[in-house]
Order: structure tokens, then C-alpha cells, then sequence
């Protein structure tokens, strides 16, 4: 309940730069395969942070989507393991075997506190030794993963095509999309609002 309350209330303050992951298209992406290497290092990000349910794969899986496991192999070869980190508010024991085996160099962290605490993000910058504006987050969540970068705050892009499994776990895919289009009805609605 604390987690919501503090999601609504920040949520509020930041409505105006949640807005702008919405409209602006260079905020956002719809695959993988919109962000390259050009696209990190000209924005002087040290650090690729992604989430997993939703941008690697459809809620609740174990492993990466094939195709996000061959794009992970191809940016893990252009930028190294240690320049990406896995940011989740599910660090099952299976993601964590499925990482330590396939790609040991990246970091998994669940963060003290769950997004859209903005915890996970600090620990990845502590860790590393930089400033959390070094990082770019990719979710595609927006009162949960944008809302901690913008608290953070570090680069990020909203991933506007989540994965999904209807076919998996319908009812969990329904209730996560349902909870997508009410955070983008709230912002589009509340972004547009004054201060009080």
C-alpha cells in the first residue's frame, strides 16, 4: 500500500515529465532493436538498465524471449556485460540462474525497495562508481520504472510495446495491461494539469 501511495503522490509532482515519455517519440521505444550502440554512446550512458517482465520478456517468465536473448548477445558483445544491468522487482531464483549462466557480467538487482522507489537505480550507480545520470533505464511501466528514473534521476526510455503472453497467463497479462492503459489515461489527463 506504501508503494501506491508513494506512486501517486510522486507520480503527481513529476505528472508534467511522465507526460513527456508519451508524446515524445524520442523518449520511447517499441523493440529491442531501437536502441543501438550509436544511441548509448552518444547519450554518454555508461550504464544500460532494463526490466525484465515486459521488455525481455512477457510477465513471469524465467528466461528472456529468444529474440531478447540474441539482442542481449549482440549488445553484450558491442558495449560488455559489465556496461548492462538487470533492474526487477522479481529477482526469482530461475532469472537469477538463467543470468549467472548466460551473461555472469551483467548485474541482476531487485533494489532495497521496489520501483518506482528509486533505490535500484542508486545501487547500480554506487556499485559502479558513477552518477545515476549515467544511467539509462528501459521499462515499460510508467508509475513504477519512469517514475524512479525520474526520481533518480538517470536517462531512460519508455518502452511502449511490452511483451506478452495472453496465451500464458491471461489473467495476469489483462490485470498488467489494464494497469498500463490506467497509468497513461491518469498521466495524459493529469499532465496537462496546473499546480495547485
Amino acid at each position: 500500500m506504501n508503494r501506491i501511495v508513494f506512486a501517486m503522490q510522486n507520480g503527481w509532482r513529476e505528472r508534467h515529465r511522465l507526460k513527456e515519455f508519451l508524446t515524445n517519440p524520442k523518449l520511447q521505444l517499441t523493440s529491442l532493436s531501437d536502441l543501438t550502440v550509436e544511441m548509448i554512446e552518444a547519450a554518454h550512458v555508461a550504464v544500460v538498465v532494463l526490466d525484465f517482465d515486459g521488455v525481455l520478456a512477457p510477465h513471469d517468465a524465467n528466461r528472456p524471449t529468444p529474440e531478447a536473448h540474441k539482442w542481449l548477445e549482440k549488445l553484450c558483445l558491442s558495449i560488455g556485460e559489465p556496461r548492462v544491468a538487470i533492474l526487477t522487482n522479481k529477482a526469482k531464483p530461475e532469472r537469477l540462474r538463467y543470468f549467472r549462466e548466460h551473461f555472469p557480467g551483467i548485474q541482476v538487482v531487485r533494489g532495497v525497495a521496489k520501483k518506482p522507489y528509486p533505490d535500484g537505480i542508486w545501487e547500480i550507480a554506487n556499485y559502479r562508481g558513477i552518477e545515476s545520470s549515467r544511467l539509462l533505464l528501459i521499462d515499460d511501466r510508467l508509475l513504477t520504472g519512469m517514475l524512479a528514473a525520474t526520481l533518480a534521476p538517470c536517462q531512460a526510455r519508455y518502452f511502449s510495446k511490452p511483451l506478452k503472453s495472453f496465451r500464458r497467463h491471461f489473467f495476469k497479462e489483462m490485470f498488467f495491461s489494464l494497469l498500463r492503459f490506467l497509468e497513461c489515461c491518469w498521466i495524459r489527463a493529469m499532465g496537462n494539469t496546473k499546480a495547485l
